[in-house]
């Protein structure tokens, strides 16, 4: 238990420096940056590439061109709710995972691993990180659906001409 809160500590206090110096450095040996960035960020472009192909757009985005595809202040309400939402999401799961990839370690580090509870932590990883592509992707979705036909054809083409 002390090793848990001793983590999250650790966490906070780096995850507080980090935004400060804008340093995406890992201060976890077993977490690289890149890897610690889209735990503390929420920033993968990996997992939401599925949707950006297809033209889902980015809830962010979104945002960020309110006045190019003409959001009505109830699309602007309610796009703000799912960036919120989504960035809580991603935030929370990077959380989790940062604890378990702590666990998994420690596990290895005091040679106490056994098959048992290298299965349990790397299923629970994998759950953690499918449930953050899974918070990208419903924000995706959801923002899509705010959206009309012509306001989706205006994204895909401010998307295109950012190429």
């Amino acid at each position: 238990m002390k090793y848990i809160i001793a983590a999250f500590f650790c966490f906070a206090m780096s995850y507080g420096h980090a935004q400060q110096d804008s340093v995406n450095s890992s201060p976890l040996k077993f977490i690289g940056d890149k890897e610690y960035a889209f735990y503390t960020q929420g920033n993968d472009p990996a997992l939401v590439l599925i949707a950006e192909l297809n033209n889902y757009p980015s809830p962010k985005v979104v945002l960020e061109k309110q006045k190019q595809l003409g959001l009505n202040a109830t699309q602007k309400t309610q796009v703000q709710t799912i960036q919120t939402e989504m960035t809580r999401k991603l935030k929370e799961m990077g959380n989790f995972l940062i604890v378990e990839q702590t666990k998994l370690n420690k596990l290895f580090e005091t040679n106490k691993i056994n098959e048992g509870s290298l299965i349990y932590h790397t299923n629970k990883i994998g759950a953690l990180e499918g449930e953050m592509r899974n918070a990208y992707l419903k924000a995706y979705l959801r923002t899509r659906d705010i959206l009309t036909s012509q306001q989706l054809k205006k994204y895909q083409s401010l998307k295109n001409a950012n190429k």
